[in-house]
């Protein structure tokens, strides 16, 4: 099976993982920053200013649905429950969440 962004089957390793979810973050972010840049360049689109902050949160939905299919696929990889992905959604814990799946090594798979 071909490795999706929008599939939690299979397993990733670390450096993939880092790389996909810093993709991800930086697509948001350059949508955002896009978003704004367009609509406070000239005074006629100012009040269009809502639609930047809309595209942004779109944007990280989308974001934040591929980085926790990536995290259950890097769980998987480590060890560990996929049940471990709901801490994406703590404040602080999905930092150090991303941080441990990062740097964790993988586990050997056992035949």
């Amino acid at each position: 099976m071909k490795d999706s962004f929008l599939s939690s089957q299979g397993r990733i390793g670390p450096g993939v993982f880092s790389i996909r979810v810093l993709l991800m973050l930086v697509a948001v972010a350059y949508i955002f920053y896009a978003g704004i840049d367009y609509f406070s360049h000239d005074e006629k689109h100012e009040f269009l200013m809502p639609l930047a902050y809309f595209f942004g949160i779109v944007a990280l939905i989308i974001a934040l649905f591929c980085i926790l299919m990536q995290l259950i696929k890097r769980l998987n990889d480590i060890g560990r429950r996929p049940f471990w992905s709901i801490l994406l959604l703590v404040p602080v814990l999905n930092v150090l969440l991303l941080l441990y799946a990062a740097v964790a090594p993988a586990k050997t798979q056992v035949k």
